[in-house]
């Protein structure tokens, strides 16, 4: 079975067949009940792994990609918004009529409303990604996460007039208590199916590079607007895509959902 198949319920049912089995391995030949420490370490693993992948859906489903075989693609950002390096990102976009969606953490649009209304009235989606984008976003538990979804929902509402239907989770990590603020919200989880490491790759051609061979129908990319050089990142794109027959959509058309309530 492909790790991909696995879900929190199905690794916890291995994990308790695991634990007879050593159980009576243990009784029948008189074993150690150190033996114990392997399915155990076997339970963890996968469930760090599971957590750590968004598209392996093992806590909740987030969607990742379009399944279509029409040329066809989104272009997502997270963090923002950024002052003047999200200015730029709306410029690229403005000058090639390219509409994108915002995973936009809610403070920052509480610090930047104007810049925040900016991209709405341009015709972009402004979605949630979180009000704070904590360090220790993951570890909380799902009282304190609802609250966080619910808080961003109601400052893009009250700047906006309409609240999103759109999550991205934080860092991409997933965990159960997320996935159960998410059904409490009635928010859909959204990953990416091409990352561009534009957090720790600093050369936007270098970006480029790495996002050029990923490119496929219904892709969803991952960039970031709170870094410098991301302009040069999307004209890039932009004018790839263009050149090779690819229809930019924002994520409501790529994916058929509303994007907000």
């Amino acid at each position: 079975m492909r790790f991909i198949m696995l879900t929190h319920r199905t690794n916890i049912f291995i994990f308790s067949s695991l634990l007879l089995v050593t159980a009576f391995l243990i009784h029948a030949y008189n074993l150690s009940f150190g033996i114990f420490v392997l399915p155990v370490l076997i339970f963890l693993l996968i469930e760090i792994l599971g957590a750590s992948k968004l598209s392996a859906n093992f806590h909740f489903k987030s969607v990742c990609h379009a399944e279509t075989n029409e040329k066809i693609i989104s272009i997502t950002f997270d963090d923002g918004p950024h002052g003047e390096a999200t200015e730029k990102v709306l410029a690229v976009l403005k000058e090639f009529n390219v509409a994108a969606t915002f995973f936009c953490i809610g403070k920052k649009i509480d610090h930047e409303p104007l810049l925040g209304k900016k991209m709405s009235d341009a015709g972009h989606i402004i979605a949630n990604h979180s009000y704070t984008h904590g360090n220790l976003f993951d570890l909380q538990p799902t009282n304190k996460l609802t609250e966080e979804l619910d808080l961003t929902n109601k400052t893009i509402k009250n700047l906006i007039g309409k609240a999103p239907l759109f999550f991205r989770p934080p860092y991409g990590v997933a965990t159960p208590a997320l996935g159960r603020a998410i059904q409490k919200t009635n928010m859909v989880s959204v990953g990416w199916n091409i990352r561009s490491f534009d957090t720790s790759i600093k050369d936007p051609e270098k970006i480029f590079q790495k996002i050029k061979p990923q490119i496929k129908p219904g892709s969803i990319v991952l960039l970031h607007d709170r870094v410098e050089g991301c302009d040069m990142v999307v004209r890039f794109l932009i004018n790839y895509l263009k050149e090779n027959h690819y229809t930019i959509v924002n994520l409501d058309k790529l994916l058929n959902k509303p994007a907000y309530a």
